[in-house]
């Protein structure tokens, strides 16, 4: 059996036997990409001719079919069989590529990605960027968008610079994009039922929801077409329009690049508990490069403003420790002058215990123990 090395050296000397005459002088080349998350594929692109765009078929999801006891030469055709798939909608695309330098036309194509900053920072160097917490916001021109599939461009500081744009500028078009893209929030249960029965759950964004009358809630905001809709979060507008649907403070899991859950925040949640479990999920059943982190937020329900809730819950802490010592010196400071305060008035002679305590918030036996004290 070949490794995995070999298998794809051998897909790249053999793929030409399966391709139509008009490939036999294309140059095949492998490349090593890195992809969402750290996750690194190798791909196989086939140029014919001049082609202004060219597919590339990642070749891991193959050689786990060989290795699995598929034969070599099924899995080069499978290969090619993608490929010519692929390269028939890179000829539809292409339709829309002349017009890639014109930002007026693309801005309406423009959508938002969100990553784990600290997962992707290689894979961001070149792209434009904007930053949001422990989420960065990377950014894309969808040539083609239908509700199975995405055929997609990054934006690259360069082509920000071709279009004569800020950064700002492409996040504001493309977070309004996206809102034109629609936007959901459903329960968890009824998009459970929907997968039973199929019905589509209710969009229940505009929806004022009884937190006590309903059993477990949890909810998934995404987009219509389920691709890429995790980056919503970022809009303020919408995280303030899901506290007023909720009335409450919430928990943001980040579950993919796809959607994210909304937990109320009933206390019946403690953060290290959610963090463990969007960590098992990630690891157990979403694959590696359409994670988006293992951070749970937290979201003031009036505010909007979102944080990270393990953070959160250490500055909290932190603060409720700094209030209890200003309190205690405080305390301490004012009890130091009452003490001051009425050893001065002791010493006129000219008040009662009683007034005293009065004056000073002391005891009358604290003054007559001080009045002791002094004569002694």
């Amino acid at each position: 059996m070949m490794n995995r090395k070999e298998f794809y050296e051998y897909v790249k000397d053999n793929v030409k036997e399966y391709l139509p005459e008009s490939y036999k002088d294309a140059e095949i080349t492998l490349q090593e990409v890195e992809k969402n998350n750290g996750l690194k594929l190798t791909g196989i692109t086939i140029p014919n001719g001049d082609q202004r765009i060219v597919p590339r078929v990642y070749l891991d999801s193959f050689y786990l079919e060989y290795v699995i006891g598929k034969d070599v030469d099924s899995c080069v055709g499978d290969v090619v069989d993608m490929y010519i798939e692929a390269q028939d909608k890179a000829e539809f695309i292409k339709m829309g590529v002349p017009d890639i330098f014109d930002y007026e036309k693309m801005k309406e194509k423009l959508q938002v990605r969100i990553c784990d900053q600290e997962w992707n920072e290689e894979r961001l160097a070149d792209k434009v960027i904007t930053e949001h917490g422990d989420f960065t916001a990377y950014y894309a021109v969808n040539l083609k968008e239908n509700e199975e599939e995405v055929g997609s461009i990054p934006v690259t500081v360069s082509l920000m610079n071709e279009w004569g744009v800020s950064a700002e500028q492409i996040q504001a078009d493309a977070m309004t994009a996206d809102r034109k893209r629609g936007v959901t929030l459903m329960d968890m249960n009824e998009i459970i039922k929907s997968m039973i029965f199929g019905e589509e759950p209710e969009n229940l964004l505009n929806e004022k929801m009884d937190m006590e009358a309903m059993e477990n809630p949890m909810f998934c905001l995404t987009n219509k077409a389920k691709m890429n809709g995790a980056s919503l979060l970022l809009q303020e507008d919408i995280r303030k329009q899901i506290g007023e649907c909720l009335g409450s403070d919430y928990f943001v899991l980040p579950s993919s690049i796809h959607e994210v859950l909304i937990l109320p925040d009933n206390g019946m949640f403690e953060v290290p508990e959610l963090n463990a479990m969007v960590q098992e999920v990630n690891e157990t059943q979403v694959e590696r490069q359409e994670q988006l982190s293992d951070k749970v937020q937290f979201c003031d329900g009036k505010t909007a403003v979102m944080e990270n809730a393990e953070r959160r819950e250490a500055r909290l802490e932190k603060e409720k420790a700094a209030e209890k010592a200003a309190r205690e010196t405080a305390e301490r400071v004012a009890r130091e002058t009452a003490i001051k305060t009425a050893t001065l008035m002791l010493k006129s002679k000219k008040l009662s215990y009683e007034e005293i305590a009065e004056f000073t918030q002391l005891t009358v036996e604290e003054i007559k123990e001080l009045d002791s004290k002094r004569t002694a």
